[in-house]
């Protein structure tokens, strides 16, 4: 009876390890599972679209230019002012309070601790930037895609939207030593900028008016960003004794 006792025992404290186990795997799989969608949630918020707002009655709110222009055309209709004395004091009236630009997830950039930096990571930084962009960098033509915007035609637009994502994602995997996180910076906006430039083409029917505003936007931030890139990239030439070209 004594043995039939023990040998239960040794059973149920088995069974009770075994069940313990189990029980802190699956809680490191659901904590690590959480953190990686944490992680992505944070990287996808950088992929929103540049908001140009204006106050209205107390409240922020997106701009739509062509609701706006349609409704000072209205109103300028009904006036009793000259027709386009109205409109240009109605215009003056909109009011861009500011532009929006989507968050830079920085505490997800895969900085390397100073303790763990070598000789080489500056030029393995580098190489794989080099190789990122040459992989999935995109050269859009701006006219051209507007116009496939209004005539309805979004493959183009759809496949390079795609393409800039894959960009984008890729800057979050390679490792960055602390003298290039400016640099990088710059290039997970020039992402962004693309990618709402994009976005905005392919939502063109909602705001027909907002394409020619989104266009000169978006040329005047990646001339920004390029003197931005430039600059940092002599830094780290003149720091390292390195010759690099811009991807």
């Amino acid at each position: 009876m004594l043995k039939f006792i023990k040998k239960n025992l040794i059973y149920i404290s088995i069974g009770i390890i075994f069940i313990l186990i189990v029980i802190v795997i699956l809680y490191f799989i659901r904590s690590s599972t959480k953190s990686e969608d944490t992680n992505l949630s944070s990287i996808d918020k950088g992929l929103s679209p540049i908001r140009i707002l204006q106050n209205k009655d107390g409240k922020q709110q997106e701009l739509n230019f062509t609701k706006v222009g349609a409704e000072i055309l209205a109103s300028s209709l009904i006036s009793d002012k000259p027709f386009v004395e109205e409109v240009q004091n109605q215009t003056k009236n909109i009011g861009i309070d500011k532009i929006e630009l989507p968050p830079i997830p920085e505490d997800n950039i895969n900085l390397i601790p100073t303790e763990q930096l070598q000789e080489n990571s500056i030029d393995n930084y580098l190489t794989n930037l080099y190789n990122i962009f040459r992989e999935n960098s995109i050269q859009p033509n701006i006219n051209q895609l507007s116009e496939d915007a209004l005539s309805g035609k979004t493959q183009d637009i759809q496949s390079l939207l795609n393409k800039n994502k894959d960009l984008y994602y890729s800057l979050f995997i390679i490792a960055v030593p602390p003298d290039a996180l400016n640099l990088h910076k710059a290039y997970i906006r020039v992402a962004q900028v693309q990618n709402s430039f994009l976005l905005i083409l392919l939502n063109a029917s909602s705001d027909p008016l907002k394409l020619d505003i989104n266009n000169k936007l978006t040329i005047a931030l990646l001339q920004n960003l390029d003197i931005v890139i430039k600059q940092e990239l002599q830094n780290i030439r003149q720091k390292y004794n390195l010759i690099y070209k811009k991807p």
